[in-house]
Parts: C-alpha cells; structure tokens; sequence
C-alpha cells in the first residue's frame, strides 16, 4: 500500500477510515480534516507544521491527533510510515476514558517512543486496508476488499491499537495531568468538533465568540470552557491557529503579495498578521516565504 493521491485530493482528504504504508508524499499540503490520524514511524522523519508550529516525528515514534487542527508535511528524511486516519465520529462510538481522550484532543500530537508496538501495528494495518477497504482517498473500495465481517473485525483491531498506543503514552508520561476516569459526553465531543468546524469554515470572516457559540446553540461562555477543557486551547487561540496555517499555506504556494494575504487569511489587521505569523515560524513572513522557496 504505496498508493499516494495527488496533492489537490490529500489537502481536501475528506474524513474516512483509510491507511497507507510507505515512503511519505514528496509535497507540500496544509490541510484538516475531521479524522483522528495514527502516524507510525518506522525508519526516517517527518516535518510538519502543526497548528501554525513545527513539529518533528522520528524513528520509532508514534504521533496520534485529531487531525481538525491545520496541519502539514513540509518535508521528510525519506523511509518506512505507516498512517491510519479513524473517523472522528467512529473514535467517539469507543468511549474511551477522558484521561486518554483529552490529551489526545489538545493543541499539540500525543507522541511516543515506542517502535516495537509501532512495528507491530503497521504489519496489522496492511491487513485492514485490504478488510476496510480504505486504500484509496476517502474509504473507497479497492479490488479484493474484504467482507463486512473481515472489515468489523479489522475495525475492533484499530481500536484495541489505538488504546495500546494511549496506554504506551500514559506509561511513557506518568506525571500527565488526568480528569479522571470517567467517559466524555459524546455530546461535548461533538458540540467541540461542531466549533471547530465552524471556525475552519469561517476564520478567513470576522468571526465572534458568539458567533461560534450559536452554531452548537451554547452561550459564548459555556462554550469557551467545553472547547478549551476538551480541545486543550481556548476558542480565540484555535481561530488564530487556522488563520496562521492559511497564511503559511499561501505564502508556500501563492505569489500573492504579503498584505493581500493578511486580509485573506482572515487576520484584521496587517500587524496581527506579522505577529502571530511570525511567533509561529520563527522569522517574518517574509523570511518564511524566502526560506520555503
């Protein structure tokens, strides 16, 4: 499972239960999707920019997030990964404990080093895209795809993976702060993917508190403290992330000229821009876009 979609399908991947292994897309995507994406680490890096920041994973790593957040490979030391994307609405039928669920839902990837379970899961994942039918963008399905029967059963195995690499995280970071054991509301998980969906479709516009809120019928204060107490960063801080990842994104791939691209952005004013953008690269815009190109 070597197949890679063109770069214009891999930045609109819509959300669906797929998996690919093996060396990762020679391009440049900044894109989100409502998945929650597995990466496996096997042999080599990769770069990406995550949530406006850099972000690299290594050999033996594994990096679990909701891939909501803009994020992006901007380059790789070529070798073995493996990636499994599980709808969001599918990880949320688990019920997994909030101790494990928070962390994973936060700003930042849930990383760690674990190759030997690494290696185990991506020898497991050849066998699910073949059962899933998720070797092709979008969970099409594939020549050879395997029955609903197969393909449950390949589902309960992404799961039981999925909580051996939560249980590997809390083992490996024993002094991460926890809610206890109890479930999260799937409610509340949903009402925090309907913001953040909400902010994706709308931060290039102003866009208010309120605004957010009345999307999943919440007063702004309420739905303040659901999205920054189960995504990990506050609502204000989310709109800036997708903003900063659209104005990389276009500074990459557009020759549109700095000012034009604050506005389109959705930043209000040009200082904004060069503040958040350039607390998010390290250098200015500018610089940003000499050193991409």
């Amino acid at each position: 499972m070597t197949h890679w979609p063109i770069s214009d399908v891999v930045e609109e991947m819509p959300p669906g239960l797929w998996i690919r292994r093996g060396a990762p897309p020679p391009m440049f995507s900044m894109h989100r999707h409502d998945d929650v994406e597995i990466n496996l680490v096997l042999d080599g890096q990769l770069h990406y920019l995550f949530g406006g920041q850099p972000l690299t994973i290594r050999e033996g790593e594994i990096a679990v997030f909701w891939a909501a957040q803009p994020h992006g490979l901007v380059g790789s030391r070529a070798g073995d990964m493996c990636w499994v994307h599980v709808p969001f609405s599918m990880f949320l039928s688990w019920g997994l404990p909030e101790s494990q669920t928070a962390p994973l839902l936060s700003a930042q990837p849930l990383i760690t080093h674990a190759p030997e379970l690494a290696r185990r899961i991506a020898h497991m994942a050849e066998r699910w895209g073949e059962e899933v039918g998720g070797s092709e963008p979008g969970g099409g399905t594939p020549d050879g795809a395997g029955d609903e029967d197969s393909a449950a059963i390949a589902q309960l195995e992404i799961q039981a993976a999925m909580r051996r690499i939560l249980r590997a995280s809390s083992r490996a970071n024993p002094e991460a702060p926890t809610d206890g054991g109890g479930s999260v509301p799937a409610a509340r998980l949903r009402q925090v993917s309907a913001m953040a969906q909400y902010v994706r479709d709308h931060h290039r516009s102003p866009i208010a508190v309120a605004d957010i809120a009345a999307s999943v019928h919440l007063t702004p204060s309420h739905a303040m403290t659901v999205f920054r107490r189960t995504a990990g960063v506050t609502l204000g801080d989310y709109v800036t992330m997708c903003r900063v990842a659209e104005a990389q994104r276009l500074l990459l791939t557009t020759s549109m000229k700095v000012t034009e691209i604050a506005e389109v952005a959705g930043f209000g004013s040009l200082s904004s821009f060069y503040e958040h953008v350039s607390a998010a690269c390290g250098m200015t815009p500018r610089e940003y876009r000499r050193q991409g190109r």
